[in-house]
């Protein structure tokens, strides 16, 4: 008990020190709020494009879009957690990390928590204003529901990035984070029905877990359909990441392991 006490002490001062460096870049919180915005308004007038009935709830593809780009949000802060270990790497505080009382990997970890905690609350905002600025429909009474979810994949999504900060230390190459980004937001669809898509490229759905986050956080909040049922869901989603966690802390050990063997681990 004192250990994880004193790693969840560490993931604390950690958050705590990102945020401190967010807050000193006093315009990137207006900038991503701009971003936000502009990305919403254009959406809201593609809806206007889209034949009522296609999808959703009365038809409101707004809505629909919405949410996932919301959840799809709380996947890129995951998943692009190797750019702030590559900042480290080239600002020389990586040391830190690496000599740490929790470890490289524990350290490695504790790193993601903020971007992940920040997109989560940039999320919540993005569906106010949607909410009060183009009468986004949502139900209140799924929202504490959402959150968890949302907590949920974040874990999922945290262990996906964690391989790609294995492949950063282990050969110093960020590649691919950007590429699995896109093909989540159109594989678990995010922009579209994922029955648009042929039957033998379905499958594709079915074995990640971004699928059945954005399925269930919209059933929670517009009360759309599940493609699946709520509890087979949630099964899927847990499965995914009870796998993960150990198989994604276990590649980075590696990793870490592999690079302090070449001399490489300061390296980038």
């Amino acid at each position: 008990m004192r250990s994880v006490a004193q790693y969840l002490d560490a993931v604390g001062a950690t958050v705590k020190r990102d945020a401190a460096v967010f807050v000193s870049y006093r315009f990137r919180f207006v900038s991503q709020l701009l971003t936000m915005l502009l990305t919403m308004t254009m959406f809201y007038y593609i809806s206007k494009l889209v034949r009522p009935g296609v999808v959703g709830p009365q038809g409101r593809y707004f809505a629909y879009v919405v949410v996932g780009i919301v959840s799809l949000s709380v996947l890129t802060a995951a998943l692009n957690t190797g750019q702030l270990v590559r900042m480290e790497l080239l600002t020389g505080t990586f040391e830190r990390v690496v000599i740490s009382p929790v470890g490289p990997v524990g350290g490695i970890i504790a790193l993601s928590a903020f971007p992940i905690l920040y997109a989560i609350v940039l999320a919540g905002l993005m569906l106010v204003a949607a909410a009060g600025i183009f009468a986004f429909p949502v139900h209140v009474a799924g929202i504490p529901a959402a959150l968890g979810v949302s907590a949920l994949a974040a874990l999922a999504f945290t262990c996906i990035g964690l391989v790609f900060i294995a492949g950063l230390l282990a050969f110093k190459s960020t590649t691919g984070a950007s590429w699995a980004i896109a093909g989540l937001s159109i594989l678990g669809g995010v922009y579209f029905p994922l029955t648009l898509f042929p039957g033998w490229m379905r499958w594709v759905s079915d074995v990640q877990p971004f699928t059945p986050a954005v399925d269930l956080v919209r059933h929670l909040l517009l009360g759309t359909t599940p493609s699946a049922s709520i509890w087979l869901e949630l099964v899927k989603l847990g499965g995914f990441t009870v796998a993960l966690m150990p198989l994604s802390a276990w590649v980075l050990g590696r990793a870490v392991q592999m690079s302090r063997r070449r001399g490489t681990l300061m390296e980038y």
